[in-house]
């Protein structure tokens, strides 16, 4: 054996078109292909996450902005809505004082006069109200408001709210401007 080994190895130095001969290729393209895929899936999971990551701070962000807005824009009608009531004078000193004013004027038959008696933002439904009620309803509800008028009645705990609850609940309101409001009869 060692001298088939000898001749072998001497032909393969003699013969040179052997020398010049290139080694044999290794199976290199599916190494490549596996590289690209897994790189390719790599990058594609990083890519998903970044946008994933991405999208989740841009609601986070839009939503935040969103609140912001609407903070604001309800400050701005609460801060109206203050300017407004400061400067609504229709009203009495008392609970009492505002529902014997609205009664006179309802028995005038001055409407707009008795919804001025009403918190602002009532105070157009309350005047449509008043002018379409039968007479006869109004007559009942004034009688029935009469009594109320000499009624206890009980202030909430801050003092701002003001309730009769006998013949008919009546609420009140406590304006910035110190006029009480009708809230709703």
């Amino acid at each position: 054996m060692i001298l088939f080994y000898v001749m072998d190895e001497q032909k393969k130095t003699s013969n040179p078109a052997f020398l010049h001969q290139e080694p044999p290729k290794i199976a290199q393209p599916a190494k490549k292909k596996r590289f690209w895929l897994v790189f390719g899936t790599f990058l594609a999971l990083f890519v998903l996450l970044v946008g994933y990551i991405g999208w989740q701070a841009f609601s986070d962000w839009y939503g935040r902005r969103q609140i912001d807005l609407l903070y604001e824009s309800l400050k701005r009608e609460q801060e109206e809505l203050y300017q407004r009531q400061l400067a609504d004078t229709w009203g009495g000193k008392t609970p009492q004082e505002t529902l014997r004013l609205y009664i006179e004027a309802v028995e005038k038959g001055d409407y707009e006069l008795a919804s001025k008696y009403f918190v602002i933002e009532k105070q157009e439904e309350e005047w449509r109200k008043l002018e379409n009620s039968p007479a006869e309803n109004t007559k009942n509800i004034l009688d029935l408001l009469k009594v109320s008028l000499i009624s206890p009645g009980s202030f909430s705990a801050d003092g701002k709210g003001f309730v009769v609850r006998r013949p008919l609940l009546v609420d009140f309101v406590l304006y910035p401007n110190g006029i009480w409001k009708i809230v709703e009869i």
